[in-house]
């Protein structure tokens, strides 16, 4: 029987991208799925093209912070509980730091770091002690390091490295499984929607992400790192081997990311795949 066969859970973060690939997956396993989203018209359309009949909608705005605690306890109440949570919605913003706004940079947290937290903190709430819990939070690589224009995104993702950490260790032992997803370069439109510096839409897809990996797959790769109990792992392309590299040798990672790291990856990746061939789609962090 398939590890999500009935499994409730809930999708924060599900009209796009990787959230809406978590979807196609966990349906076509058997799950019973809630959505959340600002864009409830995407996640009715979403639903309406699937045949589950164990499956809800619950319009949510992560970055509203008034709304999350009663949203949170109506998602519990849908089927009587949640056995996981998909904590992946988020924002970037990408641009220099003397360029970006203090209020812009608030507005990432509130998305990205502050949300995340307020949902699990009800959520622990929530949960009994004789009861399980899979928080799955969708960070980044920018999560494990920093590069040009995205201090603030690889702010808001290390933060949630430490908090969730933390959590896990202050809760071992109590049904509580907290799993670090990080996704390396996935054709979603993170970018597109995301913020220039100023505030506005930057309305333009990185060409990293442009020839990324694609966003179901990368959501297959994430539920069977869920499924193997995974508490933090990579799925991507020749770019997650960039992990380690700055665990293992940060000056030369530092010395890597100072000038044009995207294209110094692309080099990197077209010269392993020609000597190695095609690589897993993840690694145990």
């Amino acid at each position: 029987m398939s590890f999500w066969k009935d499994k409730r859970v809930w999708i924060v973060g599900a009209s796009s991208g990787i959230g809406e690939g978590l979807v196609y997956s966990l349906a076509k396993s058997g799950a019973k799925l809630l959505l959340s989203s600002r864009n409830e018209n995407r996640l009715l359309e979403i639903v309406k093209s699937l045949s589950a009949s164990d499956i809800g909608v619950i319009p949510l705005d992560i970055g509203d912070h008034r709304q999350l605690n009663n949203l949170t306890q109506q998602a519990w109440e849908t089927y009587s509980g949640l056995d996981v949570v998909f904590l992946n919605a988020g924002i970037s913003v990408r641009d220099r730091v003397v360029d970006t706004e203090v209020e812009v940079e608030k507005k990432l947290m509130d998305v990205n770091f502050w949300g995340p937290v307020i949902i699990s903190k009800k959520l622990l709430q929530l949960k009994t002690d004789q009861g399980q819990l899979h928080l799955v939070v969708t960070s980044s690589l920018s999560g494990k390091y920093g590069v040009p224009k995205l201090a603030s995104y690889a702010a808001s993702k290390h933060a949630l490295h430490g908090y969730f950490e933390s959590l896990r260790a202050e809760t071992h032992g109590n049904g509580l499984f907290i799993h670090l997803a990080i996704p390396g370069f996935v054709r979603t439109d993170i970018t597109v929607n995301g913020l220039n510096g100023d505030g506005s839409v930057n309305g333009k897809m990185q060409q990293a992400l442009a020839k990324g990996m694609d966003p179901l797959t990368c959501a297959q790769g994430i539920l069977v790192e869920v499924e193997k109990g995974k508490e933090e792992f990579v799925v991507g392309g020749m770019e997650r081997h960039t992990v380690w590299l700055s665990r293992l040798f940060p000056g030369v990672m530092k010395k890597m990311i100072r000038s044009n790291p995207v294209q110094k990856l692309e080099k990197w990746k077209q010269y392993f795949l020609k000597k190695n061939g095609p690589k897993p789609l993840s690694d145990q962090n």
